[in-house]
């Protein structure tokens, strides 16, 4: 018996010394061609250095896709990023607006293996137009944890009050509200260098630390996350989120409501 307890030791430790991982950078819609999410960006170096100083991954690496607007097309790219995930042990995606809703579909596609049972450690989406009429949500089986990071100050996300900021709750999920220095970032400004120099970190690298309030992270509890270009992020339970979701919603309406009373003008 103590025979076979060492052999199954020595083969999981062979295979912890040999498992590969990566980061996998995700562009959103039209956005094929723009460069913050390939090696020569900002956001992937920015993201690579966070890399090594938490040594989290091995590898870093920036999936590229149509960036059409159609559910179709979001589902083929969907099955191109699956056939990139199943190369690696493990893997973290940072996904950036309709980049996210083909993570997502990813995750259910390989929903379909128990041998992906948390293959995605972790899922950062920034800014993702949430419908939840279209029934696209996180497969929580294949993804351990899932950050949704979102900011008030995009409206490109909610797409006129279409499309909601956060996704039911979840007890590996959490609903998150971004700012930038003191300001509310706009829906491109969500893959902002300063941004994606911390990214990696939230949650147990800062947690672990003590740094920025993180050591009362909670993953299904909604909350505001500070980023500033030269001191740590700061971390704060946002208790009145709800509340500010209901606010935004009206106002979404109403910017709404006044462009198109502009437009009958126009004509």
């Amino acid at each position: 018996m103590f025979k076979n307890y060492y052999f199954w030791f020595i083969l999981l430790f062979a295979q912890s010394l040999f498992s590969t991982s990566a980061c996998i950078i995700i562009h959103g819609t039209w956005a094929h061609d723009e460069s913050w999410y390939q090696p020569q960006g900002d956001f992937f170096k920015a993201v690579y250095r966070c890399a090594q100083e938490t040594k989290m991954v091995d590898q870093m690496v920036s999936f590229s896709w149509s960036g059409k607007l159609s559910y179709f097309f979001q589902m083929e790219a969907a099955k191109n990023l699956v056939a990139l995930i199943e190369k690696y042990d493990w893997v973290i995606l940072i996904a950036h607006s309709h980049g996210a809703t083909v993570a997502i579909l990813a995750s259910q596609l390989m929903s379909e293996k128990e041998s992906n049972f948390f293959k995605i450690k972790k899922l950062y989406a920034l800014g993702v137009p949430i419908d939840s009429s279209m029934k696209i949500y996180p497969n929580m089986n294949v993804i351990e944890k899932f950050y949704n990071l979102f900011s008030f100050g995009d409206f490109v996300q909610p797409v006129h009050g279409v499309h909601d900021r956060v996704f039911a709750s979840h007890e590996r999920l959490a609903n998150i509200s971004v700012m930038l220095d003191d300001f509310h970032p706009s829906h491109t400004q969500l893959h902002h260098a300063t941004i994606g120099k911390e990214l990696l970190k939230i949650e147990n690298f800062f947690a672990q630390k003590k740094l920025g309030n993180f050591e009362h992270f909670a993953l299904n509890q909604p909350a505001l996350i500070k980023f500033f270009e030269y001191s740590v992020p700061q971390y704060f339970a946002q208790h009145n989120q709800q509340s500010l979701l209901e606010l935004d919603k009206q106002t979404q309406w109403m910017m709404t409501m006044a462009f198109f009373r502009n437009q009958q003008k126009i004509k």
